[in-house]
């Protein structure tokens, strides 16, 4: 076991971003949430934080999946906590900004946040994207059973039924608990490079 002497030397070797790093408030791009609306919707809200950092970026971007329809999209800055500028773009449109190392398809949708400055070299920009998503395929009621078929990407998924509905089945593992209103939450980690396939099944509460 090292002792605090020797964790004190090994840090004072360090460079100032060898030493930061780790520690970034701005590191934590991995989590997302989904919040389940009425099923007979076919919509839920989405929420997930990310950070950009590219010199001379001035904007920031949200892409939408195919088949869904995005609404009611609020981007945040997280250091200032002012909402930004949003609107729809499409995938050539950010392509030509060369922000990204691949290009998504030009047909895709993508909303897109404006910051307030370019960043310069050195400084990033950590905010909050919350979206309203509608997709009857993948969230439905099929004989008075909710049912929200969807793939996850990210390493950590948060998924909450509407309040009022309990679980009956979910295809893969999950940590379920009670969130502070009552409603049924489900948080999936994926390991894996690939994105997990889930299948959650709910009712009504009598």
């Amino acid at each position: 076991m090292r002792t605090i002497a020797a964790v004190l030397a090994a840090l004072a070797t360090c460079s100032v971003t060898d030493a930061q790093t780790p520690f970034h408030r701005a590191e934590q791009d991995r989590e997302i949430t989904y919040w389940l609306l009425a099923p007979e919707s076919g919509q839920f809200r989405i929420s997930h934080d990310f950070t950009v950092s590219r010199p001379g970026q001035r904007s920031v971007h949200s892409f939408v999946r195919k088949g869904s329809t995005v609404t009611q999209a609020v981007v945040i800055g997280l250091d200032t906590g002012q909402t930004l500028k949003t609107y729809n773009v499409t995938g050539k449109d950010v392509n030509a900004l060369g922000y990204y190392p691949d290009p998504t398809p030009d047909d895709t949708v993508v909303v897109q946040a404006d910051l307030h400055h370019s960043l310069a070299e050195g400084e990033s920009a950590r905010v909050r994207v919350v979206e309203t998503y509608t997709d009857a395929e993948r969230y439905f009621v099929k004989d008075g059973q909710l049912v929200w078929d969807r793939t996850l990407g990210r390493p950590w998924n948060v998924v909450v039924l509407p309040a009022g509905w309990r679980l009956e089945s979910v295809s893969v593992p999950a940590v379920v608990s009670l969130d502070a209103e009552g409603r049924v939450a489900c948080r999936f980690v994926n390991p894996r490079n690939d994105e997990l396939h889930v299948v959650l099944k709910a009712r009504r509460r009598p």
